[in-house]
């Protein structure tokens, strides 16, 4: 998990990243049903979705973990800003590494860099772990 996901993004340099832009033209937020790994109910979270508009629409969609930044995507005057949006190394649209509203950055990869730190902390961890075990066995 750490090789594939985590420390690509951290070790991306921002020219690097696909690099998307348009008007914002709408935002809200959404209330969606998701099931949690290893669970069998169901629950409800929001997120906030962003619409852009130019030549195509595209939607990207911000989970909860960036509700302290929702507030600036839905101010009024946020509509008809120009919207640039970095995405991860998997072009995925949920959860972009880099917003910019009108050139001022809202949030960026520091924002998630914790997460990525932990993942990649415990696969260290690990590692050892399980290397100290075997040597332990063989001596």
């Amino acid at each position: 998990m750490s090789v594939v996901y985590a420390i690509p993004n951290i070790i991306a340099e921002k020219e690097d990243l696909t690099q998307e832009y348009g008007t914002l033209r709408k935002a809200y937020l959404e209330t969606y049903k998701y099931k949690p790994k290893k669970s069998f109910i169901t629950r409800e979270a929001q997120r906030l979705v962003l619409i852009t508009s130019d030549r195509t629409e595209r939607i990207y969609k911000l989970s909860n973990h960036y509700r302290t930044h929702w507030n600036k995507f839905l101010a009024k005057n946020a509509i008809g800003k120009e919207l640039r949006v970095y995405l991860e190394t998997d072009n995925s649209r949920t959860n972009p590494m880099i917003v910019k509203l009108n050139g001022k950055k809202v949030y960026g990869k520091s924002s998630k860099l914790p997460i990525y730190i932990l993942i990649i902390a415990s696969t260290v961890g690990l590692t050892v772990y399980n290397l100290y075990q075997v040597i332990e066995k063989n001596n």
